[in-house]
């Protein structure tokens, strides 16, 4: 019986390595699940900011399946700015399922910051390998505050010139009347005292303003309510939404000014949903 060629220790053993990769390699392909990834995109909508501002980064992603959810995906690191909040809605249609990320950014320090894109991994229903599909990266320009200061001292500026010339005014009046003959003195009747006139409050004006949207839902009629939820919360004009939902400890108001702000600066499809929401939490509020 002709004797047969043992196997090399070195062959052996790579052959072994070579079996340990492939092993693993097929156990982390399946963690994962096979979708149809049609569109996977990246957009800020604003390029350009001054520290301080806020501005919204949102993630599209569309798959062919319709999914209950996309944990897969998962949102850039956004470097040294401030994430405000992070907000994801998922709508599910004849076609697929759209996933709409929205976060909320504030840049601490001026300069270029580079976002890189979001990613997701998944199996690709196209060929049925493990794939990583990444969205567009996004540049933001962010302004220095140091014009900011010139502008609040000019604003000062002029509001001490306007009491200045209101001042010299005043002076001037009351120096022509000392030179005129005091007139007659008229008889005095006395009236009764008028009734205070009421002055609404920030909740009326909220209400007010929500009507207004309730009646003709446009940019215009969202944007006053979106002042009124600002004043309520008591914060100074200029605030972001940030200073303001701080300013307040109504977790109702807080709730309002975050889908105020998706309402605003969303995506078209998630403002839709957005706005629906802001609708049901001010309504309870309102009662």
């Amino acid at each position: 019986m002709p004797a047969r060629d043992l196997p090399r220790p070195a062959s052996l053993l790579a052959a072994i390595a070579a079996a340990i990769v492939a092993s693993a390699g097929g156990a982390g392909a399946q963690g994962l699940r096979t979708l149809h990834v049609e569109t996977l995109t990246m957009r800020a909508d604003r390029s350009a900011v001054p520290l301080g501002a806020e501005l919204h980064l949102t993630i599209h992603a569309r798959v062919r399946e319709r999914v209950a959810a996309l944990d897969e995906l998962i949102v850039p690191e956004v470097g040294t700015m401030h994430l405000l909040g992070d907000e994801r809605h998922v709508r599910q249609g004849p076609g697929g399922t759209d996933v709409d990320e929205t976060l909320t950014l504030e840049p601490v320090d001026a300069g270029t910051v580079v976002i890189p894109g979001a990613y997701l991994d998944a199996i690709d229903g196209r060929t049925g390998k493990p794939t990583r599909f990444t969205a567009n990266g996004v540049r933001i320009t962010v302004a220095p505050a140091a014009g900011q200061g010139g502008d609040t001292v000019r604003r000062v500026a002029l509001v001490l010139l306007g009491v200045l010339v209101a001042a010299i005014g005043i002076v001037l009046a009351a120096r022509t009347l000392q030179r005129r003959a005091p007139p007659a003195r008229a008889a005095v009747v006395p009236r009764d005292p008028l009734p205070p006139v009421p002055v609404a409050s920030a909740r009326d004006a909220v209400r007010g303003a929500f009507a207004a949207y309730r009646r003709a839902p446009s940019r215009a009629s969202l944007s006053g309510l979106r002042a009124a939820l600002f004043a309520a919360t008591g914060a100074r004009p200029g605030s972001t939404a940030r200073d303001a939902a701080t300013a307040t400890a109504d977790a109702h108001l807080q709730v309002a000014l975050r889908e105020t702000e998706a309402a605003t600066f969303a995506a078209p499809g998630a403002r839709d949903v957005a706005a629906d929401e802001l609708i049901e939490t001010l309504e309870v509020w309102l009662q």
